[in-house]
């Protein structure tokens, strides 16, 4: 029983420091000096890769550290030899990395009995690394197509660019500030905000119908 509850409070633990570390990448690394928003988002970035392990159950821990190590290293030679070719290795590897961690938080999502906070906390995280894998395609497609979207003219475009750009589009607020160009950009840009509002309509339903279902258990109970 002690096992359990350690594992659950590791778990627990793991989820609170992914969704501050992914807030802090997010929302407030575009408040810092633009001098340090690269290194900063390289190392939120490392934080995030194992912290997400953590929040994960089962077995499948190992596996993803594995992954998490491959994108940790090519992440860190591509910035530190200004290889852009392991760049792009390194972008797609976390598109790999946040795909399957947000598949394997959505099935812990499904598989739990009772709506507690750690489950609104891995939907939560499951949400924002959703948000972040869209990115990480959205800065292959630029570099790989710098026509593909229309930013701010006059502006050097960072990832905090991509980043507002994807959640933005994510949310299907879209201020229209960047815009996509390219029809490979147009279809990007619909499957975000179609996969944003699908996610919300998705895990609200599941959500709403455990904690229905564990009411109901409660008065049958009682």
């Amino acid at each position: 029983m002690l096992k359990v509850t350690m594992k659950d409070s590791e778990i627990q633990v793991g989820n609170i420091l992914l969704l501050i570390f992914t807030f802090a990448l997010i929302f407030l690394i575009p408040l810092f000096p633009e001098s340090i928003q690269r290194t900063s988002n390289k190392i939120l970035f490392s934080l995030i890769f194992f912290f997400s392990i953590l929040a994960l159950k089962g077995k499948i821990k190992k596996r993803m550290l594995v992954i998490a190590l491959i994108a940790f290293i090519t992440e860190w030679i591509a910035e530190i030899f200004n290889m852009k070719i392991l760049y792009y290795i390194s972008t797609f590897i976390n598109v790999i990395f946040f795909q399957i961690i947000v598949i394997r938080l959505i099935v812990q999502i499904a598989r739990s009995k009772n709506v507690n906070a750690g489950v609104i906390l891995e939907s939560v995280n499951a949400y924002l690394l959703f948000g972040l894998m869209f990115t990480m395609l959205v800065t292959i497609l630029h570099l790989y197509d710098i026509e593909a979207f229309s930013f701010i003219e006059g502006e050097t475009i960072d990832f905090q660019h991509y980043i507002y750009y994807t959640f933005v589009t994510f949310s299907t607020l879209g201020y229209g500030d960047i815009i996509p160009k390219e029809p490979i950009g147009r279809s990007l840009s619909i499957l975000i905000s179609v996969s944003g509002q699908l996610y919300i309509a998705i895990i609200i339903a599941m959500l709403v119908g455990k904690f229905s279902a564990s009411t109901s258990r409660k008065h049958s109970d009682s």
